[in-house]
């Protein structure tokens, strides 16, 4: 591949640009970001625009996977300066770094409205070097609407609690799409932290089925739909219509590790069986395709594209069906919707799952003979040439995963989840530490930047998740530990809440403290989470102290934006409506914990501090506050036989021997 443009990093570049008074070009994207290939190959592989935009700017390349400190301040820039943001995002910039103008993917060639690239950086250039004052104008403008985000005042009136959670319920009822499920139109993105708020307000009224209806359409519609890989599993990024048939067909892992979580809690809701399915699935891909051999962290993503043409690893024929399957291949062309004219490009057909096989399942063909037949057709598409992996592996998108493979481990009770999750762990606490104890962000083939918020937080939410069902202190010691880096370095003590970049992180002139989720949870709901949860589990109130000042700084940022995600609207409701602490002494043999062990793995238990204690760890967590102060005498030996305690504002349940009496206790008390 042949790159003509002069490309600089980040640091180099901003010290070229004020050395030749020129502006900047910056291309923020990541590895499996389709259009960025695009327009790479349309633009940057061009040796007349590369010329062009050699000789008016200074060219910087930014992967948002590596600096997403900087994509997500140049995403809102741009956002503020055009009204639309997205990836490839083309920037231009002072040359101090200052955003005055940007879009996203501009064509080679002048096409539906837009002009070519050559034309817009032929403009830009122009207007920056004419109206220098309008340019200062434009790039104050921008940093003042950043830099009011960034320093909202907290206030210390929680009364309003109530209020944003009930309101926030309302506006995301009115946002869902009541015939094929997620929020608005197209595209449609899965938006797992709106559907787990969701799923939590359907607990929190009584089990209204109003809150519980726009969750089970969305993940029915998905599960059936082409943004599933109904051969290999995992989910694609989003569809790029309503129905959630055509996906962009980039896999990434921070979207399969929520959705597992997603489909799990679902299952314990409802009991169907189908989300567990599609939970094992989703961790059975990511097992198969997205795991250092050797080290067991997980990979960041899979390309859209193959050979160059997007979704092709993926699409279907009918002719191709009947190669394969013969006699059954016409009837598994009508149970997946694989037509001759197809619904993709070129006449191919995305696979989904059509009215035809759920009328067939039970009469003409059972479940297992259909997986048998997409089996098939999976091995012979393994043939193909794959999708591009991007073996980058990122620090919270691991964490995402590890916290979903040890929830998954308990839920569906299966330990290889556990040991797949603790060796990813014990890979990022290994290798991506300095000796300080500070993370690194992400690896390949050796250690790349210092971490940021996000990787703190989920990390932290994961050890945290691994503490309470593998009742390992070293996971809690670990969370404390890293905690204690996250406040020091990252933590506004001025206005609260926490930075996105650690406080050596100084080469932006506005620090972002990231609230609204987009793709990923945000740092400072995770933040909430955890900080609740560590005072649950160690009694120290510093932690309790800066929740608190959290929940001032989140609630002043309603105040100022009239809006929060699903990710800080659960956090505020933990908060809101008190921890409930779960500490269950697993029994010595599966018989005697059968009981209480089975309900609380299929049942939906939201915002509860878990703690699963075995013979094996007890003597580790004897003096935590969570057991010591409130259930537990040194000398009483009756622990393990499926013993469970639910202790809620400071008072304690009597012990609690089967799964009768603990949904008993939570009906009447809570």
């Amino acid at each position: 591949m042949h790159n003509p443009v002069e490309w600089y990093p980040w640091k180099k570049g901003l010290v070229k640009a004020k050395q030749e008074k020129k502006p900047l070009l910056l291309s923020i994207g990541y590895a499996a970001c389709h259009w960025c290939h695009v327009m790479e190959k349309e633009s940057f592989e061009d040796s007349e625009t590369a010329a062009l935009m050699n000789e008016l700017f200074i060219n910087i390349k930014i992967d948002r996977e590596e600096r997403p400190d900087l994509d997500s301040f140049y995403q809102k820039a741009v956002s503020l300066l055009s009204g639309r943001a997205g990836w490839p995002l083309t920037v231009f910039a002072t040359p101090t770094g200052e955003a005055f103008a940007g879009g996203t993917y501009f064509p080679k060639n002048a096409t539906y409205g837009l002009p070519s690239f050559k034309q817009v950086i032929q403009y830009v250039s122009s207007e920056y070097h004419k109206n220098p004052r309008q340019i200062q104008e434009v790039t104050q403008h921008v940093l003042s609407n950043l830099n009011t985000q960034s320093s909202v005042q907290g206030t210390n009136d929680t009364s309003m609690l109530s209020d944003i959670l009930d309101s926030s319920m309302i506006r995301l009822i009115d946002e869902v799409d009541e015939i094929f499920g997620g929020f608005g139109f197209q595209p449609k993105f899965p938006q797992v932290s709106d559907l787990r708020f969701l799923l939590l307000s359907y607990y929190r009224r009584q089990k209204n089925r109003e809150f519980l209806k726009p969750v089970t359409l969305t993940l029915n519609n998905m599960a059936a739909g082409g943004i599933y890989d109904h051969l290999g599993y995992g989910f694609h990024r989003y569809s790029v219509d309503r129905k959630w048939l055509i996906p962009h067909f980039e896999k990434m892992l921070y979207d399969n590790a929520q959705l597992i979580l997603l489909y799990l809690e679902a299952y314990q809701a409802t009991q169907n069986q189908g989300y567990a399915e599609i939970a094992r699935e989703i961790i059975e891909y990511l097992t198969r395709e997205m795991v250092h051999p050797l080290y067991g962290g997980f990979y960041s993503s899979q390309d859209a594209d193959s050979e160059g043409v997007e979704g092709s690893f993926f699409v279907w024929t009918p002719h191709e069906i009947n190669n394969i399957l013969g006699d059954m291949g016409d009837k598994f062309a009508e149970y997946y919707g694989v037509t001759r004219d197809g619904n993709f490009e070129g006449g191919y057909s995305v696979l989904h799952e059509t009215s035809e096989l759920t009328s067939a399942i039970g009469k003409e063909i059972t479940w297992n003979e259909v997986k048998q037949l997409k089996h098939r057709l999976f091995l012979h598409r393994e043939k193909r040439k794959k999708p591009m992996l991007n073996d980058n592996m990122i620090v919270a998108w691991n964490a995402l995963t590890i916290h979903a493979l040890t929830r998954a481990s308990f839920i569906l009770n299966e330990p290889m989840y556990l040991v797949l999750a603790e060796k990813a762990t014990n890979f990022i606490l290994n290798r991506l530490r300095e000796d300080s104890g500070k993370l690194y962000r992400n690896f390949r083939d050796k250690v790349k930047s210092l971490a940021f918020a996000e990787d703190y937080a989920l990390l932290i939410y994961a050890l945290l998740e691994l503490f309470s069902r593998s009742g390992k202190k070293i996971y809690l010691d670990e969370a404390i530990q890293l905690q204690a880096i996250y406040d020091k370095e990252f933590w506004d003590s001025e206005n609260k809440g926490y930075f996105f970049s650690g406080s050596w992180q100084k080469d932006l002139s506005v620090q972002e403290k990231p609230v609204i989720s987009f793709s990923l949870p945000s740092a400072n709901a995770v933040s909430l989470e955890n900080l609740l949860r560590l005072y649950h589990y160690s009694g120290n109130d510093t932690y309790l102290d800066r929740a608190e000042k959290q929940v001032y700084f989140l609630i002043g940022w309603f105040q100022e934006h009239g809006y929060l995600s699903g990710d800080t609207l659960i956090a505020l409701d933990m908060f809101h409506n008190k921890v409930t602490e779960i500490i269950s002494f697993t029994a010595s043999t599966e018989e005697e914990s059968d009981s209480t062990e089975k309900y609380l793995r299929t049942t939906y238990l939201p915002q509860a501090v878990f703690l699963q204690v075995k013979a094996n760890t007890i003597n580790d967590l004897k003096n935590l506050p969570l057991l010591k102060q409130r259930l537990i005498s040194q000398d009483n030996q009756d622990w393990f036989n499926g013993t469970t305690y639910i202790c809620r504002n400071f008072t304690c349940s009597l012990p609690l021997k089967t799964g009768t009496e603990i949904d008993q206790y939570l009906n009447d008390q809570l």
